[in-house]
């Protein structure tokens, strides 16, 4: 996922100074690119979150965790959560996501680690359909987020 993102950023910015005024680049971008920039923006602010609120649920055992093996331990836990709902079985999630079942089952007991953009994008939905609250979590995040950006953006401004 974080690879996906990257690339997609990388595109995006790789013609442009990060001294220019970054909101000058944002009015260039067409409708349907603000909404893949936005889309991307928060699923980054999502994972960041869910490694943050599952820290203590994620076995550390080895400290130097790889970016795949995290991002697998994440999709694991949103999965076991949303079943602990006892709203959707593995079949459920399956069915609503329009993702096949062995690859949801594969997801669910760690067999396979490396996913794609829109399982995370999927389960993440069904996540916040299943457990509303952390929406009210989310929001303090990009809060907390637009502040350090208007900061840093005042501070590239001073350059």
């Amino acid at each position: 996922m974080r690879s996906e993102i990257k690339i997609f950023r990388d595109e995006l910015f790789k013609t442009v100074d990060l001294k220019n005024d970054i909101h000058t680049l944002i009015l260039k971008l067409s409708a349907k690119e603000k909404r893949k920039l936005l889309k991307s923006f928060l699923l980054c602010c999502l994972h960041q979150l869910f490694c943050e609120q599952f820290k203590k649920k994620i076995e550390l055992s080895n400290f130097k965790m790889e970016c795949y093996e995290m991002d697998s331990k994440i999709i694991q836990i949103l999965i076991h959560d949303i079943i602990e709902t006892e709203e959707y079985t593995l079949e459920g999630i399956a069915y609503y996501t329009h993702i096949p079942y062995d690859v949801i089952y594969a997801a669910a007991y760690g067999i396979n680690n490396q996913f794609s953009i829109t399982l995370w994008a999927k389960l993440v939905e069904l996540y916040i359909q299943v457990k509303p609250d952390i929406i009210l979590i989310l929001v303090d995040k990009l809060l907390e987020i637009k502040n350090k950006t208007l900061f840093i953006l005042s501070l590239l401004k001073e350059v």
